[in-house]
């Protein structure tokens, strides 16, 4: 069952393209039972917002073919925006925007299957407090919190690896990017090609929603996690 959205204009863009440079046709695995992950992900989104909302983008008539079943919308996007490398990741973002007629826009990608209904739930109300009503911030991505011990190539970047050696608990605050949710206004993405601004707003989530297959591990890591997933969004503490 959904909940109701957030009371402002806005539109999911879930950008998906058949090939992958590291995993062949990525967005086709098998991720649970008959579904793949394009259609996991949809599915999952549908369980958050009205599927109205909710923007396929390809230039793939098989990924199109698998979407509309889900009552989304398809965004027919430029073969060029679709071919590798073939055009900057800004050209792409900007490609496919200025093609969506909301005005805020959410960018959901397939490839980190572990964010829950709730999660994509609660990141649009952040979204919705600190940027549109309070206008504390200008964007939102979605973020787990770091409590790690990190080295540049010759030193160390967040602590001292010497007698004064800093516990984990103390170590300075890093957020890292997951890769499940951004979130602008298109105006501003059609201004600087890119859908975060300079004060985004860290939604931060669960570690199984932080999840993102680049590799195959990183794809059997994630279905390894789905007995976890289950667990609701409540009892996972962000990480």
């Amino acid at each position: 069952m959904e909940a109701d959205s957030p009371a402002f204009d806005f539109g999911v863009v879930v950008p998906v393209r058949e090939g992958s440079s590291r995993i062949k046709d990525k967005v086709l695995l098998p991720f649970d039972k008959h579904l793949t992950l394009l259609e996991w992900k949809l599915e999952q989104l549908c369980q958050a917002l009205p599927p109205e909302r909710i923007y396929v983008s390809t230039d793939s008539e098989n990924l199109k073919r698998l979407a509309r079943p889900f009552g989304v919308r398809v965004h027919d996007r430029e073969p060029r925006l679709c071919r590798g490398h073939e055009a900057s990741f800004s050209e792409v973002i900007t490609g496919i925007v200025k093609d969506i007629p909301h005005e805020h826009i959410a960018w959901a990608t397939v490839v980190v299957p572990l964010m829950s209904p709730a999660e994509y739930r609660g990141g649009l109300q952040k979204y919705f407090d600190h940027v549109v009503e309070r206008r504390e911030n200008d964007s939102l991505f979605a973020a787990n919190l770091m409590k790690e011990y990190l080295w540049w190539p010759d030193r160390p970047l967040n602590y001292q690896a010497d007698r004064h050696h800093t516990v984990s608990q103390h170590l300075p605050d890093i957020y890292r990017v997951t890769n499940g949710l951004y979130m602008r206004d298109k105006a501003s993405i059609l201004r600087d090609g890119y859908f975060l601004g300079p004060n985004p707003f860290k939604f931060l989530v669960s570690k199984v929603a932080g999840v993102d297959i680049d590799v195959l591990e990183d794809f059997q890591i994630a279905r390894s996690l789905r007995d976890l997933y289950e667990v609701k969004p409540a009892e996972l503490a962000p990480a």
